[in-house]
């Protein structure tokens, strides 16, 4: 399918892709898996992180607004060498709305239509690749800063991902106190930074947990691309829809481990404040509210 990609007003065509609402990512775990050094390492390949923030359909003015006022998450977009803001079902109104508030630097739009959510996730894996992109921020239209990012230096958060050497993912919103019971401490490895630390754990150990029942979900992370391959593998393509697929990677994380690490704060969330999930809306709001973005 052919669409159009804008960067500062030019369009050209190339063959783009879309993630509606690219969900089920994030890593974990109290016992990593071995991994080799990544190729980017091996390699004499640019290491390069792309950020990724989707919108799917209409009526999302009020998150532009918000986003337009999140000078730190902005902050965060613009070290990334390129920052991809995707417009899936959307009408051209609500395009140039948001075109019209956005602040972040080096961005380029996409428009996508008439395709399945299954080949959303091909054509971005596909994309990313013709890019070279080495790591990978993704992130909603929903996704803004929470409290504790504030103390988190986004320079360093940045290095640190593009600095470590094996294949993983970050989650930005899961703590380690998702893993652990109240009153058990983490007795994996962990890496301090200066801002935050990082706790090495597996897709396993978020199966395990008793709370939560999805080794994956929709929550923002880092991860270098590679990840992808190892969560969207051809067997995940030869189902027909995503309740499928996604019942397939439930099966698989059961027994597979990967490098899906998490930070000891809360440093982007998801606010559900539009569409169909809005059953918290006053919680999320009064939170907005909170971190001073209403």
């Amino acid at each position: 399918m052919l669409v159009r990609i804008q960067l500062e007003g030019q369009y050209c065509g190339i063959e783009q892709w879309s993630a509606c609402e690219f969900h089920k990512l994030e890593v974990g775990g109290s016992n990593p898996p071995t991994a080799t050094k990544t190729k980017f390492f091996e390699n004499d390949i640019i290491i390069m992180l792309i950020s990724f923030r989707q919108t799917y359909g209409d009526g999302r003015d009020e998150l532009f607004e918000i986003f337009s006022r999140d000078q730190k998450l902005i902050d965060l977009y613009n070290l990334c060498d390129l920052n991809i803001h995707s417009f899936h079902n959307c009408s051209k109104e609500t395009i140039e709305r948001y075109k019209n508030l956005n602040r972040v630097k080096n961005s380029e739009y996409l428009e996508f239509n008439d395709i399945s959510y299954l080949g959303t996730i091909k054509e971005l894996k596909k994309k990313l690749k013709e890019l070279k992109c080495s790591h990978f921020l993704f992130t909603q239209d929903d996704t803004f800063i929470a409290a504790q990012s504030k103390d988190v230096d986004w320079k360093e958060l940045v290095d640190y991902a593009k600095s470590y050497d094996k294949d993983f993912m970050v989650n930005l919103y899961h703590r380690i106190d998702i893993l652990t019971l109240e009153g058990e401490t983490w007795e994996g490895e962990i890496n301090e930074q200066k801002t935050f630390k990082v706790y090495k754990s597996t897709t396993q150990d978020f199966y395990d947990s008793e709370k939560t029942p999805w080794p994956m979900d929709d929550s923002p992370y880092i991860c270098t691309i590679d990840i992808l391959d190892e969560i969207y593998d051809d067997e995940y393509f030869g189902y027909l829809d995503i309740w499928e697929a996604e019942k397939f990677l439930r099966r698989k994380y059961s027994k597979k481990k990967i490098n899906r690490f998490v930070t000891d704060k809360k440093i982007l969330q998801n606010y559900n404040i539009c569409g169909k999930t809005t059953y918290m809306e006053f919680v999320f709001r009064q939170i907005l509210k909170t971190n001073g973005l209403t």
